[in-house]
């Protein structure tokens, strides 16, 4: 409070405050949050210079008298004069009091040149009382546009992040210098937005100064950080106490953390429901993982792989549960590593699919036209990608006849290979029933979830609508089931 009472660091009622100067203290007894408010209290009021006497008035205007003493003082002396020996007399206007009423020609020997303590000190009054130059006006009036150009740069750094994080791309690039063609996506979009907005381009990127430029890495954390705070205080309120479960897609041990975050939000395991991490050990163990200790304080927290909520990754983590689909999928992912272990194998699989495209064109087998046949590669399958697999086993299955045709010469090479024997046994188990079999049921399953699956990651997706695909897909399993 700076009225009657300041509260800065210690306490004073400036109600209190010694009119007469004699019964004053000094100006330097007062603490330096408060003292220019007592400088300015005073100088409000004004020289103490009571009606009953007679007070010898000169050119400072500022001469007072004590009536307990009746001695003159001068306010701006006390106010601000510094230490400057016996220039303007010292002491004896501040503290002791001018009682030599026969000189009274040292009153004016006090006011002295320009350059005297006096008329610096009077000064000193004069800007206090100017509130236009007053510092804490100054530092308003300057800091004003400063705070605005900050929110710009700031929102104009946020909004393209937000962005980044929406679409799930990647924010730096390999070199973010100035001349630099491959700044990354975060730069490259701040001067996007910088290019078609005036008032964002005037205080960003090159017009900022060089320490607030809001574009560094530890800038671009620190507002990721911010934003992941504030999604998960709105998740926590929108909860309200309700069940809930846990999804962390981490490899390591992260009990730790897992219970510090249950903490800080007030969150009981009883009313955990769900758990979900990936397959290693120490987090999905039967044992010790962090799965067991977690059932059992809780056996309502069922667990579930983490890549669970991707369709067609928990469809094949479930028909892997099958020897037979399980035994294929490893086959699959063996064929591929003998196949594309070396870029001339490669190019070797790419030569003879090309022959059987042009002799399938040839007898009428294929349609020519623009954008059909394109050339295509075996593609690997990975338990961690949406959709790998079912891209894989479309691929394989257009390139079956020539991966076979690898396999085969691999198999029959002269010179020895570390792979020649696995070729081998792929190439005999490949034509096999059971694994041509696996390959077209897979293939079309996946299929039909793929096109739900594609349906699910759209952003404008409602619930409804999402039900109503989840009951055609199960309709045409059905069907298969039925009549396939």
């Amino acid at each position: 409070m700076l009225s009657n009472n300041i509260h800065v660091g210690v306490e004073i009622n400036l109600a209190d405050l010694h009119s007469d100067p004699r019964l004053r203290k000094s100006i330097s007894d007062y603490d330096s949050n408060i003292r220019d408010q007592v400088q300015i209290e005073y100088l409000q009021r004004g020289p103490c210079q009571p009606k009953d006497h007679k007070c010898l008035k000169t050119q400072c205007g500022a001469k007072e008298r004590s009536i307990e003493k009746d001695a003159a003082f001068c306010l701006c002396c006390y106010l601000f004069k510094t230490n400057s020996g016996e220039q303007a007399g010292g002491g004896v206007f501040t503290k002791n009091g001018y009682r030599n009423w026969k000189k009274k020609r040292r009153l004016y020997t006090h006011v002295g040149d320009l350059n005297n303590a006096h008329n610096q000190a009077l000064k000193k009054c004069e800007y206090l009382m100017n509130e236009r130059q007053h510092i804490r006006n100054n530092i308003q009036k300057n800091a004003k546009p400063s705070r605005t150009s900050y929110r710009i740069r700031l929102t104009a750094s946020v909004d393209c992040i937000q962005l980044l994080l929406r679409q799930g791309l990647a924010f730096r690039g390999h070199d973010e210098s100035n001349n630099s063609s491959n700044q990354g996506n975060f730069l490259g979009l701040l001067q996007f937005l910088a290019d078609h907005d005036e008032q964002v381009r005037v205080v960003t990127l090159h017009n900022a100064p060089e320490n607030l430029k809001m574009t560094s890495l530890m800038i671009q954390k620190d507002i990721v950080n911010a934003a992941a705070v504030e999604t998960i205080n709105v998740i926590i309120a929108d909860m309200d106490n309700a069940l809930f479960s846990i999804l962390v897609n981490e490899a390591r041990d992260v009990s730790e953390a897992i219970d510090a975050l249950l903490c800080k939000h007030g969150l009981s395991t009883s009313s955990l429901r769900g758990q979900g991490f990936d397959g290693a050990s120490n987090m999905s163990g039967e044992l010790n993982g962090l799965k067991t200790l977690i059932l059992k304080e809780n056996p309502s927290a069922f667990y579930v792989h983490c890549f669970a909520h991707q369709l067609q990754l928990a469809l094949v983590a479930v028909a892997k549960k099958y020897d037979i689909v399980g035994a294929f999928f490893t086959l699959v992912a063996k064929v591929v590593n003998i196949v594309g272990a070396s870029s001339k194998r490669r190019d070797i699989l790419r030569e003879k699919q090309a022959l059987k495209v042009i002799q399938a064109l040839k007898g009428g087998e294929l349609s020519s036209g623009r954008g059909l046949n394109q050339e295509i590669e075996i593609k690997r399958s990975a338990d961690t990608c949406w959709s790998s697999h079912y891209g894989t086993l479309i691929n394989f299955t257009a390139m079956f006849s020539s991966i076979i045709d690898v396999l085969d010469e691999i198999a029959f090479d002269k010179v020895g290979s570390d792979q020649k024997h696995d070729a081998f046994i792929s190439l005999r188990l490949l034509q096999s029933f059971d694994y041509i079999f696996s390959l077209h049921l897979m293939r079309i399953v996946l299929g039909i979830t793929h096109e739900l699956s594609q349906a699910l990651q759209r952003d404008d997706q409602d619930i409804v609508n999402a039900m109503d695909l989840v009951k055609l897909c199960k309709r045409k399993l059905q069907d298969m089931r039925d009549n396939g």
